[in-house]
């Protein structure tokens, strides 16, 4: 066995080496208690603690964590003497920014090794500017560190202190030997997190926390009341075969972002996307908050039509073709459940609800008008509407009384 081996496999290298501040009570924290902390800055306002009461002379400590996720690239939790611990994240692109280039988290991650800086005695140019900002902050020497993750993906442990004499080379073995046994602990973070960004993002909020808190089995559900959106793109088959790829996959996310912002903002949840069709959910959770939601609904749709109407100003100044949708609103409940085959499972919403919701957004093709309202929903607002007359919806019995926004002098 190589000598880093059983340097690797000895109690130096799992603590560091005995002289000086000793790492073994801030491992046994760690392996007591810091595992069983699922908030990053609550393990890292910890690990500061025990780190400060082992006389370690740490001012600045953080992780920076590459993840999975369609919003960002990495997050990182930094914790500083005096003013906290903070979450940072990081959009993609970040990883082309002057601030990533060049900078001691690209070394540690590209090169895998310790980057190490006394920053009493910085180069002005051949030193990044964050080792600069480090300076001034009252920092005196600076470390970064690959803490690797079992999958093998390298991520950053960095610690920095005011002391005067910096870190010697044994703080530093110690420090080496913490970014193993964090590594564990933040990964287990990490995966947590991932899978919760993912699920949040695929398949929404709402559903993301029934899985996660059991409802796994088909069948499993419940009975919701809810104000229903559904809209859906005028003339998308046409769009489809008229634009290239790229085009139309930018034509369908201004439209998708735009309703879902709107949506967002006021309580609505998207529960699916049907194609070129939405359909969003406005939970009524009591009673008494019947008119409240139904009113938030009825302004997100309107919001909706008037953020497409600036993207349409846009595209028609590009040559592009616009965006034009109907949206049918209504209110009643449902079953929203997961169904499917044993091995392939999906939360749906079951009932007449939202088939009737469909029906009232087809009529708006009928009916000349971008934005109808269900007799349910519509007793429930107080801004001025306009009867359209009854209308024989299909797969409805009866015929339906459908309402307009009364367009403002």
């Amino acid at each position: 066995m190589s000598e880093p081996s059983r340097r690797e496999l000895s109690r130096r290298g799992l603590l560091g080496p005995d002289e000086g501040w000793s790492l073994a009570p801030v491992a046994a924290w760690l392996a007591i208690e810091g595992r069983r902390i699922a908030d990053p800055e609550a393990l890292l306002t910890g690990l500061a603690g025990r780190l400060d009461a082992a006389s370690a002379g740490i001012d600045r400590l953080s992780f920076s964590v590459v993840t999975l996720n369609p919003l960002l690239i990495a997050w990182n939790c930094l914790w500083r003497r005096g003013q906290g611990t903070s979450i940072f994240r990081g959009s993609h692109g970040a990883q082309n920014s002057d601030a990533y280039i060049g900078s001691p988290l690209q070394f540690v991650r590209e090169q895998q090794r310790v980057f190490r800086r006394r920053i009493e005695s910085l180069d002005e140019e051949r030193d990044h500017r964050f080792l600069h900002e480090m300076r001034a902050a009252g920092m005196t020497d600076y470390a970064a560190l690959p803490m690797v993750f079992g999958t093998g993906t390298v991520n950053v442990l960095t610690v920095a202190t005011m002391s005067a004499p910096g870190f010697d080379d044994a703080s530093l073995e110690r420090i080496e030997a913490l970014a193993n046994l964090l590594a564990p602990l933040v990964e287990i973070i990490e995966a947590r997190r991932m899978a919760l960004g993912l699920l949040d993002a695929f398949i929404g909020p709402r559903i993301s926390e029934r899985i996660l808190h059991g409802q796994v089995k088909r069948g499993d559900g419940d009975r919701i009341e809810a104000a229903f959106w559904y809209s859906d793109l005028r003339g998308f088959t046409e769009l489809s075969e008229a634009l290239p790829a790229a085009d139309l996959l930018h034509l369908l996310n201004d439209y998708f972002e735009n309703c879902a912002a709107a949506a967002a903002v006021r309580g609505g949840e998207i529960l699916q996307f049907i194609g070129d069709a939405i359909l969003i959910v406005f939970e009524i959770k009591r009673p008494q908050d019947e008119a409240r939601v139904c009113e938030g609904a009825l302004d997100a749709a309107i919001d909706a039509f008037d953020s497409i109407a600036v993207v349409n100003h846009r595209r028609r100044h590009g040559g592009l073709p616009q965006i034009e949708f109907g949206l049918g609103l209504h209110l009643g409940a449902v079953t929203h459940a997961n169904v499917g085959a044993p091995n392939r499972l999906a939360f749906n919403v079951v009932g007449p609800a939202v088939n009737k919701t469909a029906r009232i957004q087809a009529l708006t093709k009928e009916a000349g008008v971008p934005l109808l309202l269900s007799e349910e929903f519509a007793t429930r607002v107080k801004r001025p509407l306009r009867s359209l007359g009854r209308f024989n919806l299909r797969g409805a019995s009866g015929a339906h009384e459908v309402f307009a926004v009364e367009e403002e002098r």
